[in-house]
């Protein structure tokens, strides 16, 4: 979730086109026409994706819910020397609920390459020392897809310029190159949690090609200096019950019935109203709700099936995505809380992440927001679950994945560690495309170096209650488990300030 200091409600009233021309073009591969980029999933709250400066490969966060790209050089070894300074600064402050942190230092500009495309005269922020990432996981930056940037504004009125990357590609001689970006998402078949995906810039997954004919849901957001990626949700679905409104807005924004959406890939679960957490959890026996965690407390044995209805369309989720495994004891016991947080949030009524984006293919289109486009802004979802079938495999694939965190945890004395089951089909993205599929033997021969990878993070991070950004590189992880990550896995906070 992004906060906003008075020094952002600027922008919308500043004119940031301008008669900057900058070059950009495709790098030279073996199949030139492709622009899909492979991520994975980062530890906490996003996806990390590979961008290179000046040559130079690092690993940054994929974040719908902001809109600039900053990087700490220092564990990197990037050099930067080549690059020209600005002479100007911008920060960007993360809070949580006990400390912040932030990412701030000069504008650089320079050649910056995602996947095919390169910008050569890029602006970004280099945050050297910033204790905003996790260098050790491979998390150097950010790289926000969202409009409306801080950078933009912040060299307004200089003779750079600020675009983001994206609206840099989108402006520029890439011919008949259409102003949207997709997401997509592959599950583990160990833990059940995401392990990655493929990021396209202007072209859809050819597996996922009827993303485009769903209904285009119209970009609606409260505060015109800070456009959002979000829409209208009409309800959601719990066990056959529809349950719908509760909005704090007026029918300026919403209509009877709905509330305002973001889909935002900085955040691990999903963050509602109480009246929502509510109708998942209240009548499900053995839940209590937990003030401190802001969620629900479940048995981890629930199943729950639940769907969210935008327009006349319903988008269900597996049931693994319900809850998450929160912490281990050490007689091997699991506490287990529901995936929706709670918080009264400033902008929007809902924050949907990864428990939701697991089960849709997402298409982003900027419409106006890219300085070459023309229409409104809008997103378009395709759901990937097959609800009878992720319903039946879940007792399965549930028993898998207790049974692999008890082993994770407490190592081989860690109860059943041959889990009694096998994981079942996979019911989501990876078993409908095979761009965005992992190989199930990759996995398992990389899941040894991932346990010994999160167990020592689990050392760091057990107790911590920083929403920052916690990743493994490559590999899949433990992305939802709140002992692993700390009790603020749900919510990540922006604050933007003057340089």
């Amino acid at each position: 979730m992004i906060y906003l200091t008075p020094l952002l409600t600027l922008i919308a009233l500043l004119d940031l086109t301008s008669a900057f021309s900058l070059p950009i073009t495709r790098a030279d591969t073996p199949n030139p026409s492709s622009t899909s980029i492979n991520f994975t999933n980062a530890y906490n709250m996003g996806y990390l994706i590979t961008i290179e400066f000046d040559g130079q490969p690092i690993q940054v966060l994929l974040d719908t819910g902001s809109s600039d790209l900053w990087i700490d050089p220092g564990p990197t070894g990037v050099d930067l020397s080549r690059f020209v300074n600005t002479g100007m600064g911008a920060g960007l402050w993360y809070g949580s609920t006990v400390d912040s942190t932030v990412a701030q230092g000069p504008i650089v500009v320079g050649p910056v390459q995602i996947g095919d495309f390169k910008v050569d005269k890029q602006a970004f922020i280099s945050a050297t020392g910033s204790n905003a990432t996790f260098p050790s996981m491979n998390d150097f930056g950010i790289l926000g897809v969202a409009p409306a940037s801080l950078i933009a504004f912040t060299l307004v009125n200089t003779s750079y310029n600020g675009r983001t990357f994206l609206d840099n590609v989108c402006i520029h001689d890439v011919p008949d190159e259409p102003n949207y970006i997709t997401l997509g998402f592959s599950r583990d078949l160990i833990y059940g949690i995401t392990i990655g995906g493929t990021f396209t810039i202007g072209e859809v997954a050819s597996d996922l090609a009827a993303v485009t004919k769903t209904p285009p849901r119209k970009v609606v957001y409260t505060l015109a200096t800070f456009p959002r990626w979000s829409t209208t949700l009409d309800g959601i679905i719990v066990n056959g019950k529809t349950y719908n409104g509760n909005s704090k807005f007026n029918n300026t924004f919403v209509s009877a019935g709905q509330t305002i959406t973001m889909l935002d890939t900085g955040t691990g679960g999903a963050l509602l109203p109480r009246f929502y957490a509510d109708a998942i959890f209240n009548d499900l026996p053995g839940a209590v709700f937990n003030e401190s965690r802001s969620t629900y407390i479940v048995p981890c044995d629930t199943k729950l099936n639940v769907s969210f209805v935008f327009g006349k369309d319903e988008y269900p989720l597996n049931p693994m995505d319900i809850f998450n495994v929160v912490d281990v004891s050490d007689s091997g016991e699991l506490t287990c809380a529901g995936a929706f947080g709670v918080e009264d949030l400033s902008d929007v009524d809902i924050v949907l992440g990864d428990t939701f984006l697991r089960n849709v293919y997402a298409l982003f289109d900027f419409g106006r927001w890219a300085t070459s486009g023309t229409g409104d802004p809008f997103v378009q979802l395709l759901s990937v679950t097959n609800q009878a079938q992720a319903w039946n495999d879940f007792d399965s694939a549930n028993t898998v994945r207790l049974n692999s965190y008890k082993k994770l945890s407490l190592g081989s004395s860690g109860g059943n560690t041959t889990n009694n089951a096998v994981p079942p089909s996979p019911s989501t993205l990876e078993n409908s495309n095979s761009e965005l599929l992992r190989n199930s033997y990759v996995i398992l021969g990389l899941l040894a170096g991932v346990i010994v990878l999160l167990v020592l993070f689990t050392l760091v991070a057990r107790g911590s209650k920083d929403g920052g950004h916690k990743s493994v590189p490559n590999v899949s992880s433990l992305r939802d488990g709140r002992a692993m990550l700390g009790d603020d896995f749900f919510t990540k906070s922006y604050a933007y300030s003057a340089p």
